[in-house]
């Protein structure tokens, strides 16, 4: 998953072909803020083919172009460039599929309980996440605490 993926999520779900934001929204959505390329110059918000640009990538793979990009104002708008074939996302679990995911955590963790279990899940995930997007903006967290590895006498 790359670092502007909530963009590409937000934008794929969005049901309209064309929407305006300002940055400080779009900072909401990513979870850090934006480069000051991007409140600088215009070209960052190009919309280039190929190259290793991942903001471009952001828009551009969920089918989306910028326009109008004015960094003074701190706005930009995203026009729909292409459909996207809905069949192509990823399938949501079904709730049978669910029911062997809470299995399975149970025989892995040991607990039974699913309001425990759905916490220390949570928990766990919300760590690595904020670890991950703190590490995307250059820092580090010192005081993380990661749950315990726990393995199998097997």
């Amino acid at each position: 998953m790359g670092k502007y993926e909530p963009l590409t999520r937000h934008l794929r779900r969005l049901d309209r072909d064309s929407w305006e934001a300002d940055f400080a929204e779009i900072e909401r959505i990513l979870g850090f803020p934006l480069p000051a390329s991007a409140q600088r110059y215009q070209a960052w918000w190009a919309n280039q083919s190929g190259g290793g640009h991942s903001q471009t990538h952001g828009w551009q793979d969920a089918g989306w172009e910028t326009r109008h990009v004015n960094p003074q104002r701190r706005r930009v708008r995203f026009e729909r460039a292409k459909r996207l074939d809905r069949t192509a996302e990823p399938r949501q679990p079904r709730p049978a599929d669910n029911e062997s995911l809470w299995r399975r955590a149970a025989e892995i963790s040991g607990i039974e309980d699913r309001d425990t279990l759905l916490q220390a899940a949570l928990t766990a995930f919300i760590q690595k996440e904020a670890a991950r997007q703190l590490a995307a903006m250059g820092g580090t967290m010192p005081n993380l605490q990661l749950p315990p590895r726990e393995r199998s006498a097997s």
